[in-house]
């Protein structure tokens, strides 16, 4: 499903830190080395924390990612796309620069693409993620090639936390890459990189026939031994496809993720 980019104002949750008290009735009891975080507005707990925990508010995420962004002037101007999860307890805001873009074939062209997760209700740290975008048929490239992965727990001040120089340093990660995947639109699918690759997906009957399925539509054809003729990069995209729009949740968006991943780390060494 294609996302909308943001337009107009976005609201995000009031979050406040409150005591957490323990007992019954008048025999009530603070617990000195937590406390709650909690929406203001409409009392909705996300999560019990101890006192180490910092809060980091969504929008003060973004306010920290974009003056390192700005500091990059390299890449240009961007799209944003904010969704909320759990209420509000988590937040993903991603970033496309349109600008900077690469051209693999002819009319074949990808963006840097930076991801920043947040949230409240402890189930992600502050994260940030560069990766890649691929245009047509705005196929999500970013599950294949991570640029930068910067993990901070909720114990840093965001005053702490500068990724400028990660980002700087991931964008030109991003243009090697690129030539790397310029020659993969070259070489043609071998038996050897099909099979390792599948085999490292690890996918079930349904996604192994939904996955051929487009592969039918997209390869120009098979050979004898009913091999696709396609290139490595179109296989690598029919992969990126089916992880972007197929994948049942996030967690196992990330799982695949993590084993195209492991499956094409020797190409990346050819």
């Amino acid at each position: 499903m294609k996302e909308t980019p943001d337009t107009g104002e976005i609201f995000f949750p009031e979050v406040v830190e409150q005591p957490v008290m323990w007992g019954y009735d008048k025999d009530l009891h603070q617990a000195n080395k937590h406390k709650a975080i909690v929406n203001f507005d409409t009392g909705k707990l996300f999560s019990i924390v101890s006192n180490d925990y910092r809060l980091i508010r969504h929008e003060e995420a973004i306010k920290q990612i974009e003056k390192a962004i700005y500091k990059v002037p390299d890449l240009g101007k961007f799209e944003t796309y904010t969704r909320f999860y759990n209420d509000g307890g988590r937040m993903r805001r991603t970033y496309r620069f349109y600008e900077k873009a690469a051209e693999i074939e002819p009319n074949d062209h990808i963006n840097p693409k930076l991801h920043l997760f947040n949230s409240y209700d402890v189930t992600w740290p502050f994260i940030i993620t560069l990766g890649a975008f691929r245009v047509i048929c705005t196929n999500g490239l970013v599950v294949a090639e991570k640029f930068l992965y910067l993990r901070k727990r909720h114990v840093l001040g965001l005053d702490q936390i500068d990724p400028k120089e990660q980002v700087s340093t991931a964008l030109k990660r991003f243009g090697k890459q690129t030539d790397k995947w310029k020659e993969w639109s070259r070489r043609q699918l071998s038996e050897k990189t099909y099979s390792m690759v599948m085999k490292a997906m690890k996918f079930g009957k349904n996604a192994t026939q939904e996955i051929k399925d487009r592969i039918e539509q997209e390869a120009r054809g098979f050979d004898n031994s009913g091999l696709p003729i396609m290139s490595v990069w179109m296989f690598f995209n029919v992969l990126t496809w089916y992880i972007t729009y197929k994948a049942v949740s996030l967690n196992h968006r990330v799982e695949l993720e993590k084993r195209l991943r492991a499956g094409i780390e020797n190409l990346k060494r050819k």
